[in-house]
């Protein structure tokens, strides 16, 4: 029988048990298995490559630096993305407001597509891009690409981005799906697609 894979929360407490090189391996399987993850919550947040990966690279130093202060009261990838957001909040009032260049999204997304599949989906990403800034508003895009497109928990996107209103990201989620609804609406009676 295979054994199954350690949990982050198994790695992390594996970590505070050892010593020395262990250490180094558990946390090089965290990074693995949340970098990519976390270098397009970043790609988001500063609109270029190559920052977006430095920044994922700060990320990971700040956690694996406070690793040791994870108690384990939320997910690691919840207490993880919290650091991503601090970093990303902190390069912003550095230099400023991020380029809006979420095209490179699409690339990393069809490194395999061929030209003509990579000009439909990025006719189609634009397209879709358009729809959502015109019908929903920062937050409600927002906290609808952190669950849809991430697959985060509503939990940890309320926690995430400090939203303290009574339901938390639900009821962005509802409040974008309603608007959503609607405009697609608007758009079939005009004869329209997306």
């Amino acid at each position: 029988m295979i054994p199954r894979p350690l949990s982050d929360e198994e790695l992390i407490a594996e970590h505070a048990r050892q010593s020395g090189g262990s250490r180094d391996v558990i946390v090089n399987e965290l990074f693995e298995r949340h970098y990519e993850r976390v270098a397009r919550w970043c790609l988001r947040f500063v609109g270029d490559r190559d920052a977006a990966a430095d920044l994922a690279q700060d990320v990971f130093l700040q956690a694996h630096r406070h690793l040791g202060s994870f108690r384990g009261t939320s997910r690691f990838s919840t207490w993880l993305y919290a650091i991503a957001r601090n970093e990303s909040l902190n390069r912003i009032k550095r230099r400023g407001p991020p380029m809006d260049r979420e095209e490179v999204l699409e690339e990393v997304a069809a490194l395999e597509a061929g030209p003509e599949e990579l000009a439909e989906r990025g006719w189609q990403g634009q397209r879709l891009r358009d729809f959502l800034s015109t019908t929903l508003d920062p937050v409600e895009r927002t906290v609808f690409t952190l669950h849809y497109g991430d697959d985060m928990p509503l939990d940890a996107i309320t926690r995430l981005l400090k939203l303290d209103n009574a339901s938390g990201a639900k009821a962005y989620i509802v409040s974008a799906r309603r608007k959503l609804v609607r405009a697609t609406r608007r758009l079939r009676a005009r004869g329209e697609r997306l």
